[in-house]
């Protein structure tokens, strides 16, 4: 078995190749449908009725191009040099891809063929006259979010109940209260992208308050197999008295999992945690769902509409509050190039040195979602014992930068399970590693970067 001491040089990254594992079955199995997706999209599109006539005729160029991308996942092609569209990298692109060598769509570097698909997706559009801010995912996010209209009215409930009872987030509140609502708003984020909240506690207000409040929380907490939830109140209670505590979000799903991301921020601000948040958006269509900047006003549209979500009574009273918090500057937005580029966060402070020097400032930077995981930890074949701290490389150690990490596992890496037993445990209850990809499993890791 593989040392857990080991750095993150000496870890291989998991290859499409690797018989059994989740990339192996992304490759052979979930690519060429996403790519199909793509041109069923496009096609939906090109057919509405007002459709400008050339846009019409460009579609059928780009539908070919995106067949093209397909059939060469189904035959198994090498991955090739992207052809230039304009934009300033593909050049480091292309010299990423010489690094890793001669390789095939079943036979590379997970995170790197995943990346390089997205951006392969984008380059065809970016060579477009009349596609070119067309978001090819939009209309499957939309139709996921207005599905999950049940969860998202409960949340809505929730937040207002919590907002009614100005107890929890006022400085009189008892500091268990106050910990304990942490907890529960953090693990909604947390389990965000999964629209059944069968895993939460479901807190009454009363709850908190008492020893059932305790005790349901940590029977939700039971599957968060590394959970250093205890870690970051801990920080915040050492430094709650800092001027500027401005936390960053780094995104990942849009839709329903996006709502919860600002409602926690929402929280944190009415809590009095944060003093400010900001949203990392990415740059153009990425990984199917995640967030783009115009998905921003298309949660507050898809809020606002009754017919979306009838049920209005606290959506009424939640919705213009959000808004207030994005309208004030409380919560901004941002993006970076860095965030769809094909390498680990391990590369950060070389690659993009402006945006490692603002993550460095920030009061916490929280990473949601999976990929972003993945890039934290080099998307390696990491023991799971594996220190998250070590797994983290140059954002580890001494690296200034504040990490949470808020992670489903649906993917083959996962650090810091405390110990082998637990691993043990854990394979025995989840086989074959299906606890480190099913998504019924996560992980709360916080690194203060000292």
């Amino acid at each position: 078995m593989p040392s857990a001491t080991m750095n993150a040089q000496e870890v291989r990254a998991i290859w499409t190749s690797d018989k059994g594992s989740m990339a192996n079955e992304t490759a052979e199995n979930r690519w060429a449908k996403i790519i199909q997706g793509t041109i069923d999209d496009i096609g939906e599109t090109a057919a509405a009725k007002d459709i400008d006539s050339q846009k019409k005729v460009e579609s059928i160029a780009i539908q070919i191009a995106l067949k093209s991308i397909k059939k060469g996942i189904e035959q198994n092609r090498p991955l090739t040099p992207l052809e230039d569209d304009g934009m300033p990298d593909i050049q480091e692109w292309n010299k990423q891809l010489a690094a890793v060598g001669q390789c095939s769509w079943t036979n590379c570097p997970w995170l790197f063929g995943e990346c390089y698909m997205y951006r392969k997706i984008q380059r065809i559009l970016n060579s477009s006259k009349y596609w070119q801010n067309y978001d090819v995912f939009k209309r499957q996010k939309d139709s996921t979010f207005v599905k999950s209209r049940v969860a998202v009215e409960e949340l809505a409930s929730r937040y207002v109940q919590i907002l009614a009872d100005t107890r929890l987030l006022q400085y009189q509140s008892k500091e268990e209260t106050k910990k304990l609502l942490f907890i529960e708003m953090t693990e909604i984020a947390l389990w965000g992208n999964a629209t059944d909240l069968s895993l939460l506690a479901n807190l009454t207000l009363e709850d908190l308050q008492n020893l059932q409040g305790r005790e349901a929380i940590q029977k939700s907490q039971r599957n968060i197999v590394d959970n250093d939830i205890d870690d970051v109140w801990s920080y915040f209670q050492r430094t709650t008295g800092q001027a500027s505590r401005q936390i960053d979000i780094v995104l990942d799903n849009a839709g329903f999992e996006f709502f919860t991301d600002v409602l926690y921020a929402a929280y944190l601000l009415d809590a009095g945690i944060s003093t400010s948040v900001r949203l990392h958006t990415k740059e153009f269509p990425w990984f199917v769902s995640d967030v783009i900047s115009s998905d921003i006003e298309s949660l507050f549209g898809h809020l606002d509409s009754s017919e979306y979500f009838p049920c209005r009574e606290n959506l009424n009273q939640l919705v213009p509050r959000l808004r207030k918090f994005f309208q004030s500057g409380a919560i901004t937005t941002t993006s970076d190039p860095f965030w769809t580029t094909p390498f680990s966060f391990h590369e950060l402070p070389s690659k993009a040195p402006t945006l490692f020097k603002e993550l460095q400032k920030s009061y916490l930077v929280i990473f949601k979602g999976d990929l972003n995981y993945r890039k934290l930890t080099r998307d390696g074949m990491w023991p799971h014992t594996t220190p998250y701290e070590e797994a983290l490389g140059p954002l580890g150690k001494q690296s200034g930068v504040k990490i949470l990490s808020l992670r489903t596992n649906k993917s083959d890496v996962c650090v810091g399970v405390p110990t082998q037993s637990k691993v043990d445990v854990l394979n025995e209850e989840a086989p074959g590693g299906a606890w480190v990809r099913n998504g019924k499993y996560a992980v709360v890791s916080f690194n203060e970067g000292r």
